[in-house]
């Protein structure tokens, strides 16, 4: 009995350690405007009122979010959604290559913005032999697979990271939301549908998290057609304390 207080315990303390990073409703650019609210003015859950979906209790852990595919659909598309920033005109978008960061394509540049038609969307794809096209396009980059990562940045490449450890003191700077295929989300300018399990809304900080206002509505994309690859650690830590609950269970048997 001890033996698994102890292990659910440390199973705690880890989900405590690679958990949600917290989201401010109130940041600089006024109260309700984080991205709560932007998810909330977008969304629409079955009963009458604003999105089923809570930013800090429903994102991705750390860890989680940090690397991604591209399903079997072949290509994903990501949309603008919202960016509420000072550095609107500088900010970009991006994937990066998972075995490398500096090997990087740029999905939305500084000048992209939400509700401008096509021109809001961008179609990211991989060949087998690791190219990289952009809206059917040979971008003639090519990544070691099709893992890859997010990230917001500048002309002239990444700033910030999807994977929390490339980041200045390990700062979270991504929070991820899955669709639950239960709420309606209406992008402007687009028709609304069922928010699926394979769209998630990406929400970032363009500042330092200790620095900035921790509303993560600086620049906020959506993105569908991709899955969660777990890192190493994230997996071995979870087999560790599966392991621990089974040998608990063991035990008392």
């Amino acid at each position: 009995m001890k033996l698994k207080l102890l292990t659910a315990a440390m199973a705690l303390t880890w989900a405590s350690s690679a958990s949600a990073v917290y989201v401010s409703n109130d940041g600089d650019d006024g109260v309700g405007t984080g991205l709560q609210g932007q998810i909330d003015a977008i969304t629409t859950a079955p009963t009458p009122g604003s999105s089923s979906i809570d930013v800090n209790t429903d994102q991705l852990d750390d860890g989680l979010d940090s690397y991604w595919s591209i399903t079997g659909s072949g290509g994903s598309v990501s949309t603008f959604v919202v960016e509420v920033a000072g550095n609107s005109g500088s900010n970009t978008f991006g994937v990066y290559d998972r075995t490398n960061p500096t090997t990087f394509v740029e999905l939305f540049s500084g000048s992209a913005g939400p509700n401008n038609g096509f021109g809001s969307q961008v179609t990211l794809s991989f060949l087998a032999d690791g190219s990289v096209g952009i809206n059917g396009s040979d971008t003639g980059i090519d990544f070691s697979s099709n893992q890859f990562g997010y990230y917001l940045g500048s002309a002239s490449g990444p700033t910030f990271f999807s994977d929390s450890d490339l980041n200045a003191n390990g700062s979270d700077q991504m929070v991820a939301l899955q669709g639950n295929d239960v709420d309606t989300i209406n992008i402007p300018g687009y028709f609304a549908g069922t928010w699926t399990d394979n769209e998630f809304i990406l929400g970032w900080e363009d500042v330092l998290y200790a620095d900035g206002d921790q509303d993560f509505n600086d620049l906020v994309v959506m993105v569908e057609s991709v899955l969660p690859v777990p890192e190493p650690g994230t997996l071995a830590l979870l087999g560790l304390g599966l392991a621990g609950l089974g040998a608990a269970r063991r035990k008392k048997a």
